[in-house]
């Protein structure tokens, strides 16, 4: 008699607690996008965040603690989608190309609803109020933009892509808040806002008011190359 042959074992390993505890705060994070990029923060309740993310009312609670404390890890999270999108651009090496590819990366990006960017706008503008509750977070999460910003201007100038009289946290300020601008300007309703010409112009107006040798860069960018 013929023994039957044992099925092989397809049982996936068990995820650990750590693993099962980073999959739910990053649903919960999603979530609460999705909610702060349709209707806002301020009337969003942790308990609608837990639901929204098919878990209890309880959980985000249970995971965050408070409502402020939930906008500061949806901060970071903000950021860290974006950073990964510039991860996956092109690789460019320090200074001017990042810069540029920073702008490219901004402005181009395949999300149709735009729910990352029409977040970080509704966070911002709402940080401003006097009894914010994030304004402290949001003015922290904003200087470490600028000042990754501000790294690549210094690396430009360095490197002698850039004028040496250009000062890196200002001109940082003035390229996040052109881009913060736009789209803002992109997201109302009815915009007529041509992000692809926005963005073509946005990187010759960094160009020629910041290069060292601004033709060159331009012959560079229409080649897909640095300037030699």
């Amino acid at each position: 008699m013929r023994t039957a042959a044992k099925s092989p074992n397809t049982t996936l390993p068990r995820r650990t607690q750590m693993e099962r505890r980073a999959a739910a705060e990053a649903r919960l994070l999603e979530a609460a996008r999705e909610i702060v990029s349709r209707k806002g923060w301020v009337g969003m309740t942790l308990a609608e965040v837990g639901e929204a993310a098919g878990y209890s009312r309880g959980l985000a609670a249970h995971h965050f603690g408070s409502k402020p404390a939930l906008l500061r890890a949806l901060a970071a999270y903000i950021n860290q989608n974006f950073m990964h999108e510039l991860e996956r651009s092109p690789p460019a090496d320090e200074g001017m190309a990042s810069l540029l590819s920073f702008v490219d990366v901004y402005l181009g990006r395949a999300d149709g609803g735009w729910t990352n960017t029409r977040a970080l706008l509704v966070l911002m503008a709402e940080a401003t109020t006097d009894d914010s509750e994030t304004g402290e977070s949001l003015g922290r999460y904003n200087q470490s933009v600028i000042d990754f910003l501000a790294l690549h201007f210094r690396a430009a100038i360095a490197a002698g892509e850039m004028r040496k009289g250009v000062d890196p946290a200002t001109a940082a300020v003035i390229v996040l808040g052109a881009l913060r601008g736009v789209m803002l300007q992109a997201l109302l309703k009815e915009s007529t806002v041509d992000l692809r010409a926005v963005q073509k112009e946005l990187s010759t107006m960094i160009v020629q008011s910041f290069a060292q040798d601004p033709d060159a860069w331009q012959g560079a960018r229409s080649r897909n190359s640095r300037p030699r």
